[in-house]
């Protein structure tokens, strides 16, 4: 149990930098000032955050783990020496992953309620086709 609250608490935290830029580009004025409002694109931006992100990557955990994994050349070939510009490299290396990653996550949360309609809808037709 607790471990499955610690996975849902960090999917919900994953996505959250896209969501306030999501819901900052979709309410904020022409002047850049933010404002709060509840419309049709902002329900289904929450709701795909709070509902089906979670149950989307309960129910497919292969989506958990980020297959994007950045690591440079300078890295690579300077693995045989210790040199201070190895741990910058690799530095530099983990920001883009981060970036990579939430990127992907926040992609995956934008996309996670068609994603989430076509799994349930693929399952119901499956196990239609078995029990007729």
């Amino acid at each position: 149990m607790k471990n499955k609250l610690i996975n849902f608490l960090t999917t919900e935290l994953s996505a959250w930098p896209v969501l306030i830029i999501a819901y900052y580009a979709i309410t904020a004025k022409p002047t850049g000032q933010w404002q709060l409002i509840f419309n049709l694109p902002v329900s289904w931006l929450i709701s795909s955050y709070l509902i089906a992100f979670p149950l989307l990557l309960t129910n497919v955990p292969k989506l958990r783990h980020n297959p994007l994994k950045m690591r440079s050349l300078s890295v690579q070939a300077s693995l045989k020496y210790h040199s201070r510009l190895n741990e910058r490299a690799k530095r530099w290396d983990d920001e883009m992953n981060l970036a990579i990653f939430l990127l992907e996550r926040g992609s995956l949360m934008l996309f996670s309620e068609p994603l989430l309609l076509f799994l349930m809808s693929y399952r119901g037709m499956c196990w239609l086709h078995h029990f007729l």
